[in-house]
């Protein structure tokens, strides 16, 4: 008889303890995931917000957008409240707080907070030179390619009786080197 209770208090503190580590983690699990998913999830709504060209004529509209481009973005099944503390549409400019409201694996509700502000400056890169590469054979053009600056090309398949391939001084053409300029390269038969 004294084994059996011991049994049962033993299970019941192993189901207390198993309660309370789920519940924990639970929490900790939701916290973690919206404190990561967030500064993703905003700087993508603002920058999709940015890069299209909605008619947005005042403050309230950009919020708007804003809050409903990054309820479809966070993918969650949880409340969420978002407070804008700060929008400017021309500086692309966000900084709200996101308050999550969930249930414990117990029942109980939880919340979590996070806040996240972004400055959307983009940067207008160039687009890099491309170069025009020629290969002859004979005097008849064997392939041709087009080649980003500074990228590396290798040698095309080598036609029948082609030892190699040279450059327009005759030197032998050397693909270890990034192209900067129009190549044409010519076959050097056996």
């Amino acid at each position: 008889m004294k084994n059996v209770v011991m049994v049962i208090v033993s299970a019941l503190i192993g189901v207390l303890t198993l309660a309370i580590v789920m519940t924990v983690g639970g929490r900790t699990n939701r916290s973690m995931e919206i404190k990561s998913n967030l500064p993703s999830a905003v700087e993508e709504t603002v920058e999709n917000l940015a890069e299209k060209n909605y008619t947005i004529n005042d403050r309230n509209a950009y919020i708007a957008y804003m809050a409903e481009g990054l309820m479809k973005t966070l993918d969650t099944d949880s409340d969420i409240r978002i407070e804008v503390l700060a929008a400017d549409k021309e500086k692309a400019i966000m900084s709200i707080r996101v308050t999550e409201e969930f249930k414990h694996p117990n029942g109980r509700e939880g919340t979590t907070e996070c806040e996240r502000t972004v400055i959307l400056n983009k940067v207008d890169q160039p687009e890099p030179e491309s170069y025009k590469v020629r290969f002859y054979v004979g005097n008849v053009l064997y392939k041709s390619c087009v080649v980003l600056e500074g990228d590396l090309i290798s040698a095309p398949v080598t036609p029948q009786g082609v030892a190699g391939w040279t450059d327009a001084n005759g030197y032998l053409a050397d693909f270890s080197q990034p192209v900067t300029q129009e190549l044409t390269y010519y076959a050097e038969m056996n």
